[in-house]
């Protein structure tokens, strides 16, 4: 059994970001271990988020947008995104970046192979794989079986974040370059918060995405008909290109992930609670984690350091997704009434848990009241909620 100084389970957004910031600190000579079933060689997800900072990934960026658009049946709005920015960054950007900077770090190793199961002990964990164990002082895992979720106690509002997306190709310029659509509720909802997000890379071509929150998913088929039908009825295009298509699944739960799996495995990503629940974003959820953990092992601290929201948040997240489960047809009002009395700047400090509580009232106290008084009162009867 080949022990190292660290081991990273999982090679996604998570486990390349800890290697990154860990190559960068004072910690860059520890042995490390990177194991990931795939080599990460395709384009497999697109990353959006916006920021007021400067962030480790800027150089990567693939698109940078000032405006965002709003639309749904009754309300449409163009807005300046002020001093923040809406940034893309795609999977093999991003894989590649990572595989590159690493390349001048030896003791970083990657190894292609399937995890099949953790152990820990007195002194480490073990990784062990269909290529062989291996040992570390610690374990950074951002696996996580879905099936734990559902069979948990605490896990009893579970919907899924899915979204398929088409990169289009059209022979005539029909996209603005400066905007992009974060909400297009134009789409039937069928009982279900639906809704369409559009990224225009030039005037020809751009990612439309179709994005539901469910419990169950829809089939092939279903995505299919609902991208053809928007590109054709809402953006008025006939003739396009595919070039490439995304597929992918969100966790979206009032389950408080585990911070560890054992005293040397530390969860992260969103197994460790750095997917936000009520809206899925956990790109920069997760640069903020990392950090956090390479900080305090910087300091000989341990790195068991939670990812979840605060409680505060997690009930407000629970509000709303108990909403998304029961009448998810009532979230294109929502969202209309959230974009159209608040400021993007109001918004996304809520968003991002950062506002205080004054920003939050004036967030809460804008949307339509009857919903969340009703989906507050069915959650504390029912004792749905985890604090």
């Amino acid at each position: 059994m080949k022990n190292y100084d660290l081991i990273i389970a999982g090679g996604g957004a998570a486990g390349l970001s800890l290697a990154y910031y860990l190559s960068l600190s004072s910690l860059r000579k520890k042995s490390v271990l990177i194991i990931d079933k795939e080599r990460k060689t395709k384009n497999d997800r697109t990353w959006g988020f916006w920021s007021n900072q400067k962030t480790a990934f800027d150089p990567i960026v693939h698109l940078n947008f000032k405006k965002l658009e709003f639309h749904s049946s009754t309300f449409s709005k163009t807005i300046d995104l002020k001093d923040y920015s809406y940034n893309i960054i795609r999977g093999i950007d991003f894989y590649n970046f990572i595989r590159n900077h690493m390349s001048g770090f030896p003791n970083f190793e990657f190894l292609t192979a399937d995890v099949k199961g953790f152990q820990d002990s007195e002194d480490g964990a073990v990784v062990l794989t269909d290529s062989g164990d291996f040992k570390a002082g610690w374990v950074f895992s951002s696996i996580y079986d879905e099936k734990e979720i559902l069979r948990a106690a605490s896990a009893k509002l579970y919907l899924r974040q899915h979204f398929k997306g088409l990169f289009i190709k059209t022979e005539e310029p029909v996209f603005s370059k400066d905007s992009f659509r974060m909400f297009d509720f134009r789409t039937p909802q069928h009982g279900l918060m639906r809704f369409f997000y559009v990224i225009p890379s030039s005037s020809t071509e751009a990612l439309v995405e179709y994005t539901l929150f469910s419990e169950h998913l829809l089939t092939p088929e279903q995505y299919n008909e609902a991208i053809e039908n928007y590109i054709a009825s809402v953006l008025k295009i006939n003739d396009y290109e595919v070039m490439e298509e995304e597929f992918g699944v969100i966790p979206m739960t009032n389950y408080l992930f585990p911070t560890t799996r054992g005293r040397h495995i530390v969860n992260t990503g969103s197994a460790g609670g750095s997917s936000k629940p009520s809206s899925g974003y956990t790109f920069l959820r997760i640069q903020k984690h990392i950090q956090r953990l390479v900080r305090a092992m910087e300091a000989g601290q341990s790195p068991v350091i939670s990812a979840n929201s605060t409680a505060r948040y997690r009930f407000y997240d629970a509000v709303l997704l108990n909403i998304l489960k029961n009448k998810g047809h009532l979230s294109e009002n929502i969202f209309t009434a959230m974009f159209k009395n608040n400021s993007i700047q109001q918004i996304f400090r809520f968003l991002d848990e950062e506002g205080g509580l004054p920003n939050d009232l004036k967030i809460i106290t804008s949307l339509p009241p009857l919903p969340f008084l009703k989906s507050t009162i069915n959650l504390v009867s029912g004792g749905f909620v985890s604090t």
